[in-house]
């Protein structure tokens, strides 16, 4: 770095230092429709929800609508969406937001001194008309001529208040105060010399046009620097901890002090939060996008689901309002009660069964194989014997000779109502004679996991549109970490999801992607 350069990011930390001197305070009202929109930051909230929880435990008589759209490596002008992704109703327009919560600017920053002015320019035309952003679905494209929901934003009321939220900064995973290092991760030193300038250009853009500006770059940097637990999995990534960190940031940031009044129980307020955005993601990034509002829709050209969406839509209402009962203290039953959400029709197959062919059994299948000389088949296992084989999708032996396989029996997508539990089991031969003859789940509650690596102490495992690393750290060969690890694989089509997953002699993980989809992820070297 040039000591020019040096000097210039001292002038612009100090410039934002001295506007978080003053906290910005944000104007909520009652039933407001709060929106996030951004990259991999905001995104990431969706999974934790301590900000949310914050929110509400803040405002519980407000009932407040909130809805993460945060997407990763999204940028003010860059998109990556499913064909189609536009017209299924889960735009911003769409959620007719009173608030809008923007975190931008990582991605963006890599451009480098060179791009603060192109971003600053785009950061203004959103406060202008944040609805904007809902135009850009590819790399400087925008929507085709008569899209309808292009159309659909016109009319709309725009929002009342627009707040942007600068990045973290990136976390030096190696600095002295942290028992674990990781020393092979760069210190974040280049990146912070960008992130200061972006986060200087939104508050200049805040100041001007009248949104209200959080600086969480200064503080996190500043915490982060003697903070002997990490807030990130790789320097720029939050882990729960660094999600609770920047919640307690943020919030205090757009409403200061926490109030010593409010007496709700957090950890049951969370769960409430999580369930409701765990159906609400469902619905904003359903798997096989493609099939359900995109090129591949039925022959009347509408969306294959209709009856699903719609119900979709009034579990997560129904998850609201457990929300809201929750922060104001009132009981709720330890079931949700879903039976007012609506019915599904009964899924027909499209072939007689006069037209399918019988099932072999596995003794069967042996006697029509034909074998080369030298070479014989056995049978590990089946789902004779164990019937949680059922779909299996990517097997891999360990050292101590077990079969890892992942199954999938909520394939092709989640049917909404029938919670998923897709599976990662070790089968495992102990008497010496060829067959499996136990079987232990490993992880259970999973969603289409398409390929599975050992490597690194754990497992990884792919489920659209994240990369998961699962850890059994107590030895009871049941994985008690789950951490997204890659966000943004596309997921418009589980045939061409990620899958096919092997470690090369050098420590890579290695995997295959259909070419149908549009995948974008965040890295600490830029959007990729």
């Amino acid at each position: 770095m040039s000591r020019s350069l040096g000097f210039a990011a001292v002038i612009l930390l100090a410039a934002v230092r001295s506007a978080a001197a003053e906290p910005a305070r944000l104007d909520l009202r009652p039933h407001d429709h709060v929106v996030f929109v951004g990259n991999t930051l905001a995104e990431r909230m969706q999974y934790f929800g301590h900000f949310e929880t914050l929110l509400h435990a803040r405002f519980p008589k407000h009932e407040l609508y909130v809805r993460d759209l945060g997407w990763s490596a999204d940028e003010l002008a860059i998109r990556l969406r499913s064909q189609g992704f536009q017209d299924h109703g889960s735009n911003l327009a769409d959620h007719a937001p009173d608030v809008v919560i923007a975190m931008f600017g990582f991605n963006e920053s890599f451009a480098g001194p060179a791009g603060v002015e192109k971003f600053e320019r785009d950061i203004a035309a959103f406060v202008k008309d944040p609805f904007s952003i809902d135009r850009y679905t590819s790399p400087g494209g925008s929507w085709a001529k008569g899209s309808s929901a292009a159309h659909a934003i016109q009319g709309k009321k725009p929002p009342r208040q627009v707040v942007l939220v600068s990045p973290l900064a990136h976390e030096n995973l190696n600095r002295p105060s942290l028992a674990q290092k990781r020393p092979s991760l760069p210190d974040g030193t280049e990146n912070n010399t960008n992130i200061a300038l972006y986060t200087a250009a939104m508050q200049r853009v805040a100041a001007k046009e009248g949104a209200v500006f959080v600086d969480l770059f200064t503080p996190s940097r500043e915490a982060m620097a003697t903070a002997p637990q990490a807030w990130t999995i790789n320097g720029i990534h939050v882990n729960d901890h660094g999600d609770a960190e920047m919640a307690r940031l943020l919030d205090q940031a757009l409403f200061g002090p926490p109030s010593a009044a409010a007496t709700v129980d957090l950890a049951t307020l969370r769960a409430a939060v999580n369930e409701k955005n765990l159906q609400f993601f469902y619905d904003h990034r359903g798997v096989n996008g493609c099939y359900i509002y995109g090129e591949r829709k039925n022959p009347y050209g509408t969306m294959n689901f209709p009856a699903e969406f719609k119900k979709l839509r009034a579990m997560t209402a129904v998850r609201d309002r457990r929300v809201w009962d929750v922060a104001q203290c009132k009981p709720v039953p330890d079931a949700i009660d879903d039976s007012g959400t609506g019915d599904l029709s009964p899924i027909e197959t499209n072939v007689s069964p006069e037209g399918l062919a019988p099932g072999t059994s596995p003794e069967e299948s042996r006697a029509l194989m034909e074998i080369d000389e030298g070479y014989d088949v056995n049978l590990f296992a089946s789902e004779r014997e164990f019937p949680d084989l059922a779909n299996p999708v990517q097997m891999a032996f360990d050292g101590k000779g077990r079969l890892w396989i992942a199954t999938m029996p909520c394939y092709p997508q989640y049917l909404p109502g029938t919670p998923v539990n897709d599976k990662i089991l070790i089968l495992e031969d102990t008497d010496g004679d060829g067959k499996a003859d136990t079987q232990t789940v490993f992880a259970d509650g999973l969603h289409l996991p398409t390929g599975l690596e050992l490597a690194d102490g754990g497992l990884y495992v792919a489920q659209e549109p994240n990369l998961v690393f699962l850890k059994d750290t107590d030895g009871d060969d049941k994985a008690d970490v789950r951490e997204i690890v890659l966000d943004g694989f596309d997921s418009a089509d589980s045939h061409h999801a990620i899958g096919a997953f092997t470690s090369d002699p050098g420590g890579g993980l290695l995997m295959m992607e259909g070419w149908f989809h549009q995948t974008a992820v965040e890295t600490i070297r830029g959007p990729k």
